[in-house]
């Protein structure tokens, strides 16, 4: 998959860490690569959010009304935070998302909606073992939207990918749990086509995307609400929330800027691997052995598959 070859416009989206304050636009990072940059943000958003499976197995409200804090209170820090740091621009910046930056935000909320429901209705790790397949549905997009052909490794990975879905919905089939997956599979759906609109247009900051997408979560789920009181120790895991859901997806939608989307959606296999473990260690939350199973054939071969893509990526890169 093509790479941005050229720094962000900063003009726009690309800009964001330019407008920083100055002690977080450090020479360190300016001196780094487009590819290492892109990388240190990716990985850093995906380390942030890996702590939120266990946060949302820990609270005690309902599945609505979860969805409710969890979208407003990293919405509303967000949008605060954003017009305090960039208040002679903030305005035009949400102004200037367009059609591909309202597309993002509608797809956000769908990723919302469908993450809380998976983890709702099936084990942390069945629900995060679906997300790992966000590389892969990227690279599909990127085949229909981008007109881009995908490598016949691609193929056989979706194919093996496939086979390995099948394989843990029969089992959750079998538990009654199939309802969840098929939620987590959603999201995963609704990730990679976000990357794939990211990644098409560049030159948008789509961090007011975002949280637009945040907030129109909140605005749909209170329609649902079953009571807008909860107790204080839940408000206070919810609130950790406007870190692991919030500035975490701050990163991660700036990092398809500088690099690609499969380069991005790797970064989610950590999501994968560190989600239920620390679910399992604070709750003993454990899955099924042929969870297990598929997962790991799921994140052997998105990882197989996307190394190559940026292997290849960087070959063709020094040949032209």
């Amino acid at each position: 998959m093509a790479q941005l070859d050229r720094a962000p416009d900063y003009e726009s989206g690309g800009r964001e860490f330019e407008s920083l304050p100055a002690r977080q636009k450090n020479i360190m990072f300016e001196k780094l690569s487009n590819k290492q940059k892109g990388t240190l943000l990716a990985f850093i958003g995906v380390m942030i959010i890996t702590p939120d499976a266990l946060i949302i197995r820990s609270v005690s409200v309902e599945t609505w009304d979860l969805l409710f804090y969890r979208s407003l209170l990293p919405g509303l820090a967000l949008l605060v935070g954003y017009f305090i740091f960039f208040n002679h621009r903030a305005l035009d910046d949400f102004k200037n998302i367009g059609l591909p930056g309202v597309i993002n935000a509608l797809l956000v909320l769908g990723a919302n909606v469908t993450f809380v429901m998976a983890l709702a209705n099936t084990d942390v790790a069945n629900a995060l073992i679906m997300i790992s397949l966000v590389p892969i549905i990227a690279a599909i997009f990127s085949f229909i939207f981008l007109n881009e052909k995908p490598e016949i490794i691609t193929w056989f990975c979706s194919f093996g990918c496939l086979l390995a879905v099948i394989f843990i919905f029969y089992e959750s089939y079998e538990l009654n749990k199939y309802l969840g997956d098929f939620y987590g599979l959603l999201c995963a759906i609704f990730v990679g086509a976000s990357l794939t609109v990211m990644r098409r247009s560049p030159e948008i900051n789509f961090v007011p995307s975002y949280i637009l997408g945040k907030l129109a979560t909140a605005v749909l789920s209170a329609f649902f609400v079953t009571t807008f009181v909860i107790g204080i120790h839940d408000l206070l895991l919810i609130s950790l929330m406007i870190i692991t859901v919030g500035v975490s997806f701050v990163f991660i939608s700036i990092a398809p800027q500088y690099i690609s989307s499969p380069e991005v959606g790797i970064f989610f296999l950590l999501e994968t691997s560190l989600g239920p473990l620390w679910v399992w260690l604070f709750i003993f939350e454990e899955p099924t052995q042929k969870t297990l199973i598929g997962g790991i054939l799921i994140i052997l071969l998105v990882f197989g598959h996307s190394y190559y893509m940026i292997k290849k990526e960087n070959i063709d890169k020094v040949a032209l």
